[in-house]
């Protein structure tokens, strides 16, 4: 199966769509990746689902997904993954799924660089070391495809990607980063017959918070203990829980837009990911200093600037 085909609807809900075959990183039991392995399933593709450790896995291995492992930031891993998946379906795949990430949200200051450098090891790297492993299985099922019809890769890049949210610099710039690849990538894969989606996930259920690497707290001598709530609040992920969509139904709709005729370049899915997709559009009207001072209250950052500026008068 290709993008262009229709997916004719069963009447159990289910399609018969064994020939097409999918692989999706970061497939951890509740995980994002998880839910995209049992929502394509529940369309009849044949999914391989991948994850560093298989017997986290068990969730997918019990409905009959294909599970393999795959550390997206281990070269011999990734070599052997392919290996496996060429034989198995005679060295063609319609469709690669990148999904596996981390997190690390720290105040730029106290970031730790050596952390910082693995998440992007994780969310940039590991992408793009996958994606050029798998590239050829892809281009030979496109090639060998009528016209018309193309192959998939979707990057799973975030809503952070486009958002200044205090705290998660080092997160949301290696999504911006992969979102960047991703566009030029869309680019120079089409003339392969390969369509480059970049999916902006929002806010949503999953595991993620345990794949975070900052620690939930800020240091004791941080000048930002004035406002050690507000930061704390942000950096352990409570600031979006609040408006997370269920994973299941996140994953569902993500799968619908992906397997339609004519799918979008970006696919906006999860909390919050519609109403930041509006302002991004208008990013080019509204002014940063008013952007801005929406993340300064989000991080009580304007509480902190109130207080030094009362303290400089103190001390006058």
């Amino acid at each position: 199966m290709f993008l262009g085909q229709s997916i004719p609807a069963q009447g159990n809900g289910s399609t018969q769509h064994e020939d097409c075959l999918i692989l999706i990183t970061g497939c951890s039991d509740g995980s994002l990746g998880a839910a995209l392995a049992h929502a394509f399933h529940q369309k009849g593709l044949t999914v391989y689902a991948t994850a560093r450790n298989p017997d986290k896995m068990s969730g997918l291995k019990s409905a009959g997904i294909h599970c393999l492992t795959l550390d997206v930031v281990d070269d011999s891993s990734i070599k052997s993954c392919l290996h496996k998946v060429s034989k198995q379906t005679g060295g063609t795949l319609d469709i690669l799924v990148n999904s596996a990430g981390g997190g690390h949200y720290q105040p730029f200051l106290h970031l730790d660089l050596n952390r910082a450098r693995d998440l992007f090891e994780t969310n940039v790297w590991g992408y793009l070391a996958v994606t050029q492993a798998f590239l050829p299985l892809l281009m030979k099922d496109a090639s060998a495809a009528p016209d018309g019809k193309k192959a998939m890769l979707v990057n799973n890049t975030s809503i952070s990607s486009v958002l200044r949210t205090p705290y998660h610099s080092a997160y949301s710039a290696s999504k911006a980063a992969m979102a960047m690849f991703n566009d030029t990538q869309r680019i120079e894969l089409q003339p392969f017959g390969i369509k480059v989606i970049d999916l902006k996930t929002g806010s949503t259920v999953s595991h993620f918070p345990k794949n975070r690497t900052n620690p939930p707290t800020l240091p004791e001598n941080s000048p930002y203990q004035p406002i050690q709530k507000d930061v704390e609040y942000v950096i352990q992920g409570h600031a979006t829980e609040q408006y997370a969509e269920d994973q299941t139904k996140w994953a569902e709709n993500v799968v619908l837009d992906l397997l339609q005729k004519n799918p979008p370049d970006q696919v906006w899915r999860g909390g919050r990911a519609g109403l930041i997709q509006l302002t991004n559009a208008a990013g080019g009207v509204i002014p940063d200093v008013l952007g801005d001072k929406g993340f300064q209250q989000l991080g009580g950052l304007d509480k902190l600037e109130k207080i030094r500026v009362e303290r400089d008068k103190e001390k006058r």
